[in-house]
């Protein structure tokens, strides 16, 4: 790699110094890291790549999932989606889902660019979904180097700095006014992402404490993200927080005291956030909404509202191509319907983003494959200090959070999500021994 990389940069001088661009280059960049992904060192790359992604996220001028220019969160997503392709072809350990993620991907990003022409932004929804499914192949391809304690840690890892950030945002009234609400949001582009974010930091830290061993480090990140959590203020959040640690308390094989203890930490968190006035505040706020017909192409001035009314003005978008959607990007893109008051804004709706923009064939297969994935993570719910368990629970509070959020139009929950599912995913499954092969070998 080394005597490669030197034949690189005289390639890259003698290119520049020719053709006085090094866009050339490109091709041969991307070709090598696909030839070397299996030498690269994967616990630290993850964390390089993973950690500058999460701390430069609030410093792009527009979310990751609507910008058509390619910049370091673009670059970093492609680099991420070589390195697993490379790791894929020479391994070939989860060839089969891998390449049935990768043509649903580019099947409706095909039927995008078909529907709005030749977008950069449409074609880049496409790079940033692949990217969350390259994360996870990544993990997946390094089963003997990346385990659920790894991913944890990661996890951990890049989401303290953002989290110590968030507490110091809301003791300073420094964070983004929302409706009229102060909420924080650490290092990324919005408090909704960043509290997901935050949400799952939390009930992975509590999986360490309680299953791989009761450090008082690992309680002290569960207080500190479910702290940063309920800083952001945002409801959906901290509705797919509680409904983690209910689903981790229910579904983790153990004595009723543990469960108990999840339990008690979901209600500990719904007080602290009742007692805050910002909370407070956000429950009345919210509570004060008002369905008048009249006002029905006003902006509302609550949230829930102003979702109630984007996702009313989406159904004639989906009533369009009911069956294979009008392509991925759809619903974010500026010109992707006539609704001028809500063009470009995200639908904070998964279910209904993925109904418009694949239609209802394409909704069907993403339901699906989420069906086989809990399938597959409840084989494994007891295995690896319960690390199938952690996973579940991580699965169900994102599909409690996609009914009215934006879950994986935040990349970096999408990354979050990835490395713990597929740490659970590699842990082999155990297949009960039948009478017969007993006797066998007997």
């Amino acid at each position: 790699m080394g005597w490669t990389a030197g034949l690189l940069c005289v390639l890259i001088a003698q290119g520049v110094a020719v053709a006085h661009s090094y866009l050339w280059a490109g091709p041969i960049v991307c070709a090598l890291v696909v030839i070397f992904a299996t030498d690269i060192p994967m616990r630290p790359f993850l964390a390089f790549v993973l950690l500058v992604r999460v701390l430069t996220d609030a410093t792009l001028s527009t979310p990751s999932a609507g910008s058509g220019t390619v910049n370091l969160s673009g670059g970093i997503a492609v680099l991420l989606i070589l390195v697993a392709a490379g790791l894929v072809i020479q391994r070939r350990r989860g060839l089969f889902a891998t390449t049935l993620a990768t043509a649903w991907l580019c099947s409706w990003t095909a039927v995008g660019l078909l529907f709005h022409g030749h977008s950069s932004e449409t074609a880049r929804q496409g790079v940033r979904e692949a990217a969350i499914v390259a994360v996870a192949v990544i993990v997946y391809n390094s089963r003997s180097k990346i385990n659920m304690r790894v991913a944890t840690g990661l996890v951990q890892l890049l989401g303290v700095v953002p989290a110590v950030l968030a507490l110091y945002q809301l003791a300073t009234h420094t964070g983004l006014n929302i409706e009229g609400h102060i909420r924080a949001y650490g290092t990324f582009n919005h408090p909704d992402g960043a509290a997901m974010f935050f949400a799952i930091a939390s009930i992975a830290s509590l999986w360490r404490y309680v299953d791989v061993g009761r450090r008082l480090l690992d309680l002290s990140l569960v207080a500190l993200f479910a702290a940063a959590t309920i800083a952001t203020f945002s409801l959906t959040a901290l509705a797919s927080l509680l409904v983690m640690l209910v689903a981790f308390g229910a579904l983790r094989p153990g004595s009723a005291r543990l469960k108990l203890g999840s339990y008690a930490v979901a209600g500990l968190i719904v007080a602290v956030f009742l007692a805050t006035p910002f909370g407070a505040a956000r429950i009345a706020n919210e509570s004060s909404t008002q369905f008048n017909a009249a006002q029905k192409h006003a902006l509302a001035s609550t949230s829930l509202g102003w979702r109630l009314y984007k996702w009313e003005t989406l159904i004639p978008e989906w009533e369009e191509e009911p069956f294979f959607g009008q392509g991925l990007g759809a619903t974010v893109s500026a010109e992707g319907n006539s609704y001028m008051l809500i063009t470009g804004k995200a639908p904070h709706n998964e279910y209904l983003r993925y109904l418009v923009e694949t239609g209802a064939v394409g909704l069907i297969i993403l339901l699906g494959a989420v069906v086989i994935l809990i399938r597959r993570l409840n084989q494994r719910r007891s295995l690896e200090r319960n690390a199938g368990t952690l996973a579940l629970a991580v699965v169900v509070g994102c599909l409690i959070n996609a009914l009215a959020d934006n879950t994986f139009l935040y990349t970096t929950t999408g990354y979050e999500a990835a490395l713990i599912v597929a740490a659970a995913l590699a842990i082999p499954a155990v297949r009960p021994v039948s009478l017969a092969t007993r006797e066998d070998l007997r």
